[in-house]
């Protein structure tokens, strides 16, 4: 189950570093955010992200029969 969890939150990246994904850094130059925004945002919506899918995801897998 915890290697399931980590696969699907690897799809997750690009709200984490401003290099993370092909898209990020193209992003970030554009100047529309400093860099500590985009770290402090980043790791808002990481901890907001993996809630999300531990609590729902795995309440889901519960229904589903998986867990």
């Amino acid at each position: 189950m915890f290697g399931l969890i980590l696969a699907f939150s690897s799809s997750l990246m690009m709200s984490l570093t401003h290099y993370a994904t092909g898209t990020a850094p193209i992003i970030f130059s554009s100047g529309y955010t400093t860099l500590a925004e985009w770290w402090k945002m980043g790791f808002i919506l990481s901890v907001v992200n993996l809630l999300i899918w531990l609590v729902i995801g795995g309440l889901w897998w519960k229904l589903l029969g998986y867990w």
